[in-house]
């Protein structure tokens, strides 16, 4: 797998075979992805996915263009096997994770329905008839029939067990912004954790964004940032604690000065200064940070945290689903309804079931 920039200067993905050559059936498919504007990291991650399918197509001697059911069961299988000779038994620990397999199984998917609307192909109209696409992205008899099938949702997907988001505690945010040494890392943390904004979106914060005197900031999906950070085609407006907006005006008064740039984060020393701040420096203050404070986290715990917080003190969905830039409000609920043993708890007390029980003890 390898980056490309395309004649028009835009960046893309291309898998390469055994060949050395770009493989052309996954090139046209992941060129037609950056023509209609897909995120780069949405097409880096199909390029992943169908690059592994792609070995092991090599590797068994397949033909992309004459697969069935039985040769895509026995790409799972593989997925899920931690070695070519080993076979996960039911209760067996896969290499694997079931959600880890159905995403590639999803992009498998995508590439033929491709093929299928492109160029009628045989075999992915066979896979794919017209009869299984119920609207965007649904590919239910390609998959059907070599996956344990789950009891509702789309056929074909490995049983996925449920996972909470994972969530910092209050004191564990404070100790987070306690370690940092410098303004302009605290204020990246104190952001995310108040905002609930992806890491592409802070990164591609603007002066402008940040509104003061209405203690709001404005969340801009921008395609030019200069640091490659995307925001996942999110727009809204988020209200802040007014201590937010202090931390923001000290930092620019006592680290930023008279640096020239329209970027809120940005390279504060060396050669670089000045330049908007890029994944990878975030990745170096995480790695800091978790040694100083002595547990592991990433800065998107921060966006699963607000969410959380906000759904326990009653934020309706819509509304938490328009604060977090979500494009639906199913997507909000697939991942913040959750309960915990803690939520549960406080449910059962509301209810003033623990009472009764306690009384009876």
């Amino acid at each position: 797998m390898r980056r490309v920039v395309l004649p028009t200067g835009v960046a893309s993905w291309t898998v390469i075979g055994c060949d050395r050559l770009p493989v052309e059936p996954v090139e046209a498919f992941l060129r037609w992805l950056t023509d209609i504007e897909r995120s780069p990291n949405t097409v880096r991650a199909y390029a992943g996915d169908l690059r592994q399918f792609w070995e092991f197509l090599e590797l068994r001697g397949y033909e992309w263009a004459d697969l069935g059911l039985e040769e895509l069961g026995d790409f799972t299988g593989w997925l899920r096997s931690p070695a070519e000779n080993v076979i996960v038994l039911a209760n067996g620990e896969a290499v694997r994770a079931a959600a880890t397999v159905n995403r590639k199984l999803a992009a498998v998917a995508a590439f033929y329905d491709f093929h299928h609307r492109q160029s009628g192909v045989p075999v992915a109209e066979r896979l794919c008839p017209p009869s299984s696409r119920s609207g965007r992205g649904s590919f239910r008899p390609m998959l059907q029939g070599f996956a344990p099938l789950r009891p509702r949702g789309r056929p074909g997907r490995l049983r996925e067990r449920r996972r909470l988001p994972q969530v910092l505690s209050l004191s564990q945010v404070e100790a987070i912004l306690r370690a940092q040494r410098h303004l302009r890392d605290r204020l990246l943390f104190a952001l995310l954790f108040q905002t609930g904004m992806r890491i592409g979106q802070a990164l591609g914060l603007r002066h402008e964004d940040i509104v003061t005197w209405e203690n709001r900031i404005e969340i801009v999906c921008r395609d030019d940032n200069a640091n490659g950070a995307r925001g996942k085609g999110g727009h809204g407006s988020v209200p802040v604690a007014a201590s937010l907006m202090r931390l923001y005006v000290e930092y620019m008064h006592v680290e930023y000065g008279a640096l020239d740039s329209d970027y809120v984060f940005v390279n504060l020393w060396g050669g670089r200064a000045g330049r908007p701040l890029r994944y990878a420096t975030v990745n170096d203050i995480v790695l800091v940070t978790r040694r100083a404070v002595g547990f592991h986290f990433t800065p998107h715990w921060f966006r699963h945290t607000y969410a959380t917080l906000s759904r326990r003190a009653g934020v309706p969905l819509d509304v938490l689903s328009q604060l977090i830039t979500h494009r639906s409000v199913q997507t909000t609920q697939q991942i913040y309804t959750h309960l915990d043993v803690e939520d549960l708890r406080e449910e059962l007390r509301r209810a003033g079931v623990l009472g009764m029980v306690e009384d009876l003890v």
